[in-house]
């Protein structure tokens, strides 16, 4: 089947012997043109091409909209609207620095993270020079650090191997390390995916840190929509961990556009009613913030 564009001035005899040729015409009422000239636009568009384009359109329409109001509009979707409450969970499970941790906090291992070096962090664990969620006395950790990087062996090796719990650690800006994945230069998909995936940690991702950012305020402006479209391929997971266990959902699907268009109407009554931060300032470390 094929589709046909035509005009008042087209001929008669032109218009019949398409319907001859087995061509059909399916006429749509134009929209006015300066030129006083009515288009008519013909179309047998499958049910599969409407579908993507009420995907198109869905989309073209949530790239006006930021990356934490969607998280919020999927959780209050997925029946999580009580945030206030998500959040009490999530800062109870904090754990503050240990002098045993700060210790442990050595130039080897910082080094080592921060050159993405994973055979020598790894060397490291192994003789016993640290076994813990080493951090500094503003308690940011080597897992902050390792998120900021972008690395992704690096954050899978402090998880796995050594055991640190991402819901667990905060540094003295009520930073998780859910904000450094995200505060990158380059975008670290596959990090923030391993993150999301671990108990806890979706739920991070409404979590304010004192300057009243979450995690995805710091993703970089021209990557939100990319963020978009990540968060949409995983909305079925943006829950917090208990409603995920009750409801057994342990897969990532892509949600079909009915769901996707019921979280945009969702987000229409999630007005922001104050304004997102304009810009993210650099982190400080000469001194703590006070509490």
């Amino acid at each position: 089947m094929s589709t046909i564009v035509a005009t008042n001035s087209s001929s008669f005899s032109s218009r019949l012997s398409a319907v001859k040729a087995g061509r059909s015409i399916v006429q749509f009422r134009s929209r006015p043109r300066s030129d006083s000239m009515n288009t008519v636009v013909t179309s047998n568009a499958s049910p599969s091409k409407k579908r993507e384009r009420t995907k198109a359109a869905v989309f073209q329409m949530l790239r006006t909209i930021h990356p934490t109001d969607y998280a919020k509009a999927a959780f209050k979707a997925n029946g999580c609207a009580d945030f206030e409450a998500i959040n009490h969970t999530s800062l109870s499970c904090f754990q503050a620095p240990t002098p045993e941790m700060i210790e442990a906090y050595g130039t080897d291992i910082v080094m080592a993270v921060r050159n993405n070096n994973v055979e020598k962090a790894r060397q490291l664990f192994h003789d016993g020079h640290f076994d813990c969620n080493a951090c500094n006395r503003f308690s940011e950790s080597i897992l902050h650090i390792a998120c900021r990087r972008g690395n992704f062996e690096m954050v899978q090796f402090l998880i796995t191997e050594v055991g640190l719990k991402v819901h667990e650690i905060r540094d003295d800006y009520h930073r998780t390390p859910l904000h450094d994945a995200f505060w990158t230069s380059k975008a670290s998909y596959d990090v923030v995916d391993f993150l999301l995936q671990q108990p806890h940690v979706v739920e991070l991702l409404l979590l304010k840190d004192i300057r009243g950012c979450t995690p995805l305020d710091y993703a970089r402006a021209e990557d939100r929509g990319k963020w978009l479209r990540f968060l949409w391929e995983r909305k079925a997971i943006l829950r917090t961990t208990a409603a995920t266990t009750a409801t057994a959902t342990t897969t990532m699907k892509s949600t079909p556009v009915s769901n996707i268009i019921t979280i945009a109407n969702a987000m229409k009554q999630e007005v922001v009613t104050s304004p997102l931060p304009t810009q993210i300032f650099k982190r400080q470390r000469l001194c703590s913030v006070s509490q």
